[in-house]
């Protein structure tokens, strides 16, 4: 790395991922505040963006000189000696904006605190293709006191950090890097206003070379742009402060002690010279094989200086160097060509040296997808611009079109859209219109429930919740001598007579989709019972977390079921749903050594009789499993790393302690589907000599305890 200074950041690690879109044309930033405004277009020689515009209209590009004195951080060049030539002899990262600071702390101790907007290659070395640009604020300082917070001010905020190893603060944030070729993510940093020195923008300080750098790179210098006022790197904590005489926060109060400021800034940038240019498309049309017509639309910043043109590309060429017109960073040109040319070449000439970019002439392709829902079928109309050599045009995923037209019949359901290309390499996205009636809703479906065993004099329940449809009636139906209550509605329900025998209960529902036919249910009504015996059903062994049901099936005589749970040491409570059905269903809960829910849970059933005067118990026990935890793994420098393995493949959580079961938590993974775990805390207790971790499982295992290794 070529940084003569401490203004340089380190290489590329860890980085998280924003998502941006393509930044073929300038693309404009988020809401007002900290971030910049814009990315350029993509420069044809290097394949990073020609430039990034803060909020405040400043432009700045990437700087990679071979020998420039005012950007002298940058990545190695293969050959020091040669001309900087991509991607042979190029830096594997280089900055538009680079800004450090750095002042001593007490105990011999240094904060520095670095911001940049850096242009890198995802895998490390010089890859086309591979190009990456980010947003990074880094903040580290040395020998600081653990378990301590220190705040940080900066020009682009403030943040509370702690010691994430013993005795040091190590934090970095990058944000930016999106799908290949996409560089809009760094809009969304901290980065900008681009930060510069406070004599730039006067075009009196001579190294500035009349405003075209934003700083020297290497000398400390007061700056402004902070968009909070802040144009200093301050850090209060206890005792922060070397010198216990020295105010060295005079605008902060509180201790002299526990605050040290600098307003001292290296600032490195290039101001912009070059606008760009995205070649955006090029289209053409013709009838005959003489002559076409190229629509040629191009996009660059907007101004007066611009100077956009476009140039046959091509072997042969079939039209003159044309000037395009436009604004508002939108241009266009219709050329008259001889003969049909392969590419153009849109140049902006405004920008020394020009930008170019080359792109491939295609036919524009038009079209219509429309779907009728009656019919199930749906129609593709489209033409090319090319109406002379009527290039084959194809429906992709539906087949080609013949004559222009493509019929797909039946067809149950339309995609939303459909790509039509064109062999003359023209490409067109149709909405698909929908067309036809309505579709029918479904016919409604009466649903009178199981049929039922009950004894005289009990309570039952019709439920008919189950019927299907959009349901505006219900009506039940009952043998002569029921009464039921509430006939209309969804559940009715009545009490079973003294007679024993069948008793045919029906349902009639009506809705939107029509009237259903009568659905019915049988209740049986048993003689009179003279004894009551409850079953709760044999012991269970389940896993945690899974839904357990409890069965009271094979009670005898039983009118009424009533579950509740046993209390008892180790026994967590749940809900039981359905607990005066005969199977009540409850989700047995995932295990925390900190809720004490190791053991088994057991529950109680009582049953009656109709009458009341009969009742029995009978008790269950359902008892956890566990799974097997392993540690294989537990290394702290800084941050934690704490793998393992579970002999469960369940996509359970685990949670690991430092020193026992009840110490403190360090952090949480979920299991994979190759039954390991990798614990990656952001921040985390600090581990000493001999510290030990043990790692839980929310389906009952625990490690057996495991020393970590210190780096």
């Amino acid at each position: 790395m070529r940084r003569p200074t401490a203004a340089a950041l380190a290489a590329v690690i860890g980085l998280p991922v924003v998502i941006g879109v393509s930044a073929s044309a300038a693309v404009v930033g988020g809401t007002p505040g900290p971030g910049l405004a814009a990315v350029g277009p993509v420069s044809a020689t290097n394949g990073y963006p020609t430039w990034y515009k803060d909020k405040n209209g400043l432009r700045l590009e990437l700087c990679v000189a071979a020998a420039d004195p005012l950007c002298p951080a940058r990545g190695d060049l293969p050959d020091e000696t040669a001309p900087v030539a991509f991607p042979d002899n190029y830096p594997d990262e280089a900055f538009y904006s680079l800004t450090g600071a750095q002042v001593d702390t007490a105990s011999a101790g240094v904060a520095r605190l670095d911001m940049a907007l850096e242009g890198a290659f995802s895998a490390g070395p010089v890859v086309d293709g591979e190009q990456v640009v980010f947003a990074r604020m880094r903040i580290k300082m040395t020998n600081v006191r653990n378990a301590t917070d220190y705040t940080f001010t900066t020009p682009v905020g403030t943040k509370t950090l702690k010691a994430n190893r013993d005795g040091l603060i190590f934090d970095t944030e990058d944000i930016g890097i999106g799908a290949p070729g996409d560089f809009s993510g760094a809009l969304g940093g901290r980065i900008g206003p681009f930060l510069t020195w406070d004599t730039f923008g006067t075009r009196t300080d001579p190294a500035l070379k009349g405003d075209t750098y934003v700083g020297d790179g290497i000398t400390d210098h007061r700056i402004k742009g902070s968009p909070y006022g802040t144009n200093v790197f301050r850090i209060q904590g206890p005792g922060v402060n070397p010198s216990a005489t020295t105010d060295a926060c005079p605008t902060v109060t509180g201790p002299v002690t526990d605050c040290i400021e600098t307003d001292l800034f290296t600032v490195q940038g290039k101001v912009a010279t070059t606008s760009g240019v995205s070649a955006d498309a090029a289209t053409y049309a013709r009838s005959s094989g003489g002559t076409s017509l190229v629509d040629v639309f191009a996009s660059s910043e907007p101004g007066e200086l611009q100077a956009i043109e476009v140039g046959d590309a091509s072997s042969v060429v079939g039209f003159a160097t044309t000037a395009l017109t436009g604004g508002d960073g939108r241009y266009f040109a219709r050329v008259a060509a001889d003969g049909l040319p392969s590419r153009v070449q849109v140049s902006n000439v405004g920008d020394l040296p020009p930008s170019r970019k080359t792109i491939a002439v295609v036919d524009r392709v038009s079209g219509t997808a429309v779907f009728d829902a009656g019919r199930r079928v749906l129609s593709v109309g489209a033409s090319s611009s090319d109406t002379f050599a009527d290039p084959t045009l194809t429906a992709v995923g539906l087949g080609v079109l013949v004559g222009g037209t493509l019929v797909v019949d039946p067809l149950v359901a339309p995609p939303v859209t459909v790509t039509v290309t064109s062999a003359a390499g023209g490409a067109v996205t149709l909405p698909v219109t929908v067309t036809g009636p309505a579709t029918d809703p479904i016919p409604v479906r009466a649903q009178a429930g199981p049929d039922q065993t009950v004894q005289p004099g009990q309570v039952v329940t019709l439920d008919g919740s189950t019927s299907r449809g959009t349901i505006l009636s219900y009506a039940w139906e009952s043998p002569e001598g029921i009464s039921l209550t509430s006939p209309n509605s969804a559940v009715a329900s009545f009490t079973a007579p003294d007679a024993p025998g069948d008793y045919e209960l029906a349902l009639v529902v009506t809705g939107p989709g029509g009237t259903s036919d009568r659905a019915t249910a049988t209740v049986t009504v048993t003689p009179p019972v003279t004894v009551v015996v409850a079953s709760a059903g044999s012991d269970q062994t389940v896993r945690r977390g899974t839904v357990v049901t409890l069965d009271g099936g094979a009670s005898q005589g039983a009118a009424t079921y009533a579950w509740a749970q046993v209390a008892g040491p180790t026994r967590p409570t749940v809900t039981l749903s359905g607990a005066t059905s005969a199977r009540p269903t409850f989700t047995f809960p995932l295990f925390h050594a900190s809720d004490g829910n190791a053991g088994p849970l057991t529950f109680r059933l009582t049953v009656r009789d109709a009458t009341g005067a009969l009742t029995s118990t009978d008790d269950v026990v359902v008892t956890p499993t566990s799974d097997t935890v392993v540690v294989t793994t537990a290394r702290f420098k800084g941050q934690w790393r704490i793998d393992g393995t579970s002999s469960v493949v369940a996509g359970q959580r685990v949670t690991a302690h430092l020193g026992g079961l009840a110490g403190t938590v360090i952090g949480s993974a979920v299991v994979d589907a190759a039954g390991g775990f990798s614990i990656r805390p952001a921040t985390g207790p600090v581990a000493t000599q001999g510290a030990t971790v043990v790692v839980e499982s929310e389906l009952g295992g625990v490690s057996t305890p495991f020393t970590v290794r210190l780096n």
